[in-house]
């Protein structure tokens, strides 16, 4: 809208323009008229000088004539002068609304590159705390990545802890069966109590297995 304003003020400025230079040629065109009555008024005065008295009222006829095309000529240019000067008014008045606009569209882009400039500030440090964020929690999980590596080998470990306690308890385990086993034998057969006891420990045996799977 400001534009097509500037373009219409610029086409106005423009016409006065125009305008001014065919007063300036109608000015022009006047002054030459006159030149030539005052050429041709010279040139009467040369070739009838002779003659002054006879012509003496054609003379007065042609100074008449004369002042009658100076204060001609002076309208004019009075009337050429007011309106040269009330056209430069005009266009002073058009300019000075041009740069007001101007003005006016300039603080308007700049309002607008402010406004961006706060915007990306405030992207910019949002982005700068997600970073914070991030590279803290990357700290907090190269942390806890070092404590969960030590704790899979306390974890390992136990498990190898475990497992020989297990191996030694199996041959141990089985050491006393067959010893049980040689008893019965010896005995003709043994006594339900000890059947009993060696069927505690074979439960106990297979449990202990099953948890040793699970860990």
């Amino acid at each position: 809208k400001h534009e097509a304003k500037i373009k219409s003020l610029t086409d106005y400025m423009q016409n006065m323009e125009q305008k001014r230079r065919q007063l300036e040629e109608s000015q022009d065109s006047l002054n030459e008229e006159l030149a030539k009555l005052r050429a041709q008024e010279k040139m009467h005065e040369v070739s009838f000088k002779d003659k002054e008295k006879e012509h003496l009222t054609r003379l007065q006829d042609a100074e008449e004539m004369k002042k009658a095309l100076e204060q001609q000529m002076e309208s004019h240019r009075e009337a050429h002068q007011k309106q040269l000067s009330r056209l430069r008014d005009e266009i002073e008045e058009k300019q000075k609304i041009i740069d007001e606009i101007r003005e006016y569209k300039l603080q308007l882009e700049q309002e607008k590159l402010s406004a961006d400039y706060d915007k990306l500030k405030i992207e910019d440090e949002e982005r700068e705390m997600k970073l914070e964020k991030l590279i803290l929690l990357n700290d907090k999980r190269e942390q806890a990545r070092e404590d969960l590596k030590g704790l899979e080998e306390t974890v390992a470990r136990e498990l190898q802890t475990l497992h020989n306690l297990r191996k030694l308890f199996v041959q141990d385990l089985t050491t006393r069966v067959k010893k049980s086993v040689e008893l019965d034998s010896d005995d003709g057969g043994g006594s339900a109590a000890q059947k009993q006891k060696i069927s505690f420990l074979e439960n106990n045996l297979e449990q202990l297995t099953k948890v040793h799977k699970q860990v």
